[in-house]
């Protein structure tokens, strides 16, 4: 099921992605899983003073995600 896959998808190893990022300069860099996206983002943006924009439409989805949202299932930050 989509909620199997999501978690399965959080416990990949990340040390490719880290190789890629690094190879094009990346100077920080934070996993998505548990906080998620927007929780690490904002977190990094106040640590950095800067403001950041999101292309909404660039970024990728877990299959399921809209409805686990449209369900009610959201994570326990947003409480």
């Amino acid at each position: 099921d989509d909620i199997s896959a999501a978690l399965d998808s959080m416990c990949q190893a990340s040390g490719k992605a880290a190789e890629i990022l690094e190879r094009h300069g990346a100077t920080s860099a934070t996993d998505v899983t548990g906080f998620g996206l927007l929780g690490h983002l904002v977190e990094m943006a106040k640590a950095s003073s800067v403001v950041v924009e999101l292309n909404l439409a660039a970024i990728p989805l877990l299959d399921g995600a809209l409805k686990c949202v449209q369900d009610g299932i959201f994570s326990s930050l947003q409480h």
